[in-house]
């Protein structure tokens, strides 16, 4: 075990547990990161106990730098349960924050309205939107392109706006078919793929 592997643990069992908490008492400057990046490690494949960390970190922060972070953490960890009320919920606090603190930005502006648009969330729809236009700015990379399009397009067929949901269902079909980021160093980051491969098929369901 690397000096770091402590608080990324893939796993988690009463002895992990135990062996983290332990670790993480000890800690000081840097107690806050520890247990958020716990936290994100789990929230995919133990929820219930990424869960938990958030709430720790909510209830001893010594700062609220690590804030957007955990509260990503809370949201895909609903994800995981498929609790997608309160992932949503954990969703719109880290945008509120992004509001107050602009230099603390993440991908929520597009993954709140595809989460929403995914699962066909329609009283979300509107807030989506708004959302959707606020950050439209934002967008960097091809699959920050086809989230939004794809979230604009889903949620437009809802609506019954034929004619807007077709064009961005092309539009995101376009930034799915990109193939370098057009970073130099980083070419094959920020693409869209196979995992989207779903969205895709009903995109182009909406296109034709």
């Amino acid at each position: 075990m690397t000096p770091t592997d402590w608080f990324r643990n893939s796993d988690w069992s009463s002895d992990i547990q135990e062996r983290f908490l332990a670790k993480l008492a000890r800690s000081r400057t840097q107690r806050d990161q520890y247990l958020v990046i716990q936290a994100l490690t789990l929230s995919r494949s133990h929820p219930q106990a990424a869960l938990q960390l958030v709430d720790l970190y909510f209830a001893t922060q010594k700062g609220q730098f690590e804030d957007v972070r955990a509260l990503s953490a809370r949201a895909a960890a609903y994800q995981s349960i498929r609790n997608n009320a309160l992932a949503v919920a954990a969703m719109k606090e880290i945008l509120a924050i992004e509001r107050q603190r602009p230099q603390q930005k993440t991908t929520t502006y597009v993954e709140y309205p595809y989460f929403v648009a995914s699962i066909g969330m329609d009283s979300e729809f509107s807030s989506a939107f708004s959302v959707l236009e606020e950050r439209a700015g934002d967008l960097k990379f091809p699959v920050d392109e086809f989230k939004w399009h794809a979230a604009y397009s889903i949620i437009s067929y809802a609506l019954r706006d034929i004619e807007a949901a077709r064009t961005h269902a092309g539009m995101a079909l376009d930034a799915a078919k990109i193939k370098k980021s057009g970073f130099r160093f980083h070419q094959s980051l920020g693409l869209v793929g196979k995992e989207h491969q779903a969205t895709v098929s009903t995109l182009r369901q909406i296109y034709a």
